[in-house]
């Protein structure tokens, strides 16, 4: 079965530079990488660029935009969003990642940080739509609902993506592992998802307690990506770790052992 896989830059810690990245990338026969805004300002997007044309790399993602509630994390890496959908154009992403911004005040009403966020997606989605860039919105996990982000299910996101024919939801399988939509969409809607970022879920003391291999995980993954291919969908599987993931393991492995879990579970 035919299936295309990514692996995401935030696996990398900051001693490893774009370049190694996507040189390991390339050689474990992975065809696309997601790009982060470390790796922007890392290397300026004509570097960039060109480094992925010599590694024969596409650009499955780029994160990040959106925070519509002004919940934005503050980083060295700043570009504007309009910035961001002018570099997703030119490297040709499949997906922007739109992250909606948490509610901050739990004393103040979520439905006011909804409005925020319609409002902020319906100014945004036109200019991407004029750059041929499509928006991925990714539902976040309630533990995230203050910071990062209160949209958490897939239902509310499909809501708000539906106005916008170039808003599509990204999912996370870490972040909506539970949510009871997540094979349904799949299997209903494959058309508005644009990517599922992949990795299993460790469970210790009955809690999700991080991101894992597919194959070291608790998560029935081979159930999981059948339920996604058998569903329609036919985007991009993009592998998402984070350093603290890595707990001293090869980075080369994993990305290397990405390739072979993935076709382990759908050959199971």
């Amino acid at each position: 079965m035919d299936y295309t896989l990514s692996v995401n830059h935030y696996i990398c810690g900051d001693d490893v530079a774009f370049p190694q990245f996507a040189e390991m990338v390339s050689a474990a026969g992975i065809e696309q990488v997601g790009v982060t805004r470390a790796a922007l300002f890392e290397m300026g997007v004509p570097a960039l660029a060109q480094c992925l044309r010599d590694n024969g790399l596409g650009v499955s993602s780029i994160s990040s935009v959106g925070y519509f509630t002004g919940t934005r994390p503050e980083t060295k890496d700043n570009f504007t969003d309009d910035e961001m959908i002018d570099i997703a154009a030119e490297l040709g992403a499949e997906a922007l990642t739109v992250i909606t911004g948490g509610v901050s005040d739990p004393s103040q009403p979520a439905a006011e940080a909804y409005e925020r966020i319609k409002s902020g997606l319906a100014e945004m989605a036109p200019l991407a739509e004029a750059k041929g860039v499509v928006l991925g919105l990714e539902p976040l996990h309630p533990n995230y609902f203050l910071t990062l982000g209160c949209i958490n299910t897939i239902a509310h996101g499909l809501e708000l993506i539906k106005p916008h024919a170039n808003a599509k939801l990204l999912l996370d399988v870490d972040l909506s592992w539970w949510d009871p939509d997540l094979a349904g969409v799949l299997r209903e809607e494959p058309e508005e998802v644009v990517l599922i970022q992949m990795c299993n879920v460790k469970v210790e003391n009955n809690r999700a307690a991080g991101r894992e291999t597919l194959a070291a995980g608790d998560l029935d993954m081979s159930r999981l990506i059948g339920d996604f291919l058998a569903g329609g969908f036919r985007g991009t599987f993009e592998f998402e770790l984070f350093p603290g993931d890595l707990r001293g393991r090869d980075l080369r492995s994993l990305i290397d052992g990405y390739a072979q879990e993935f076709a382990d579970c759908v050959a199971a």
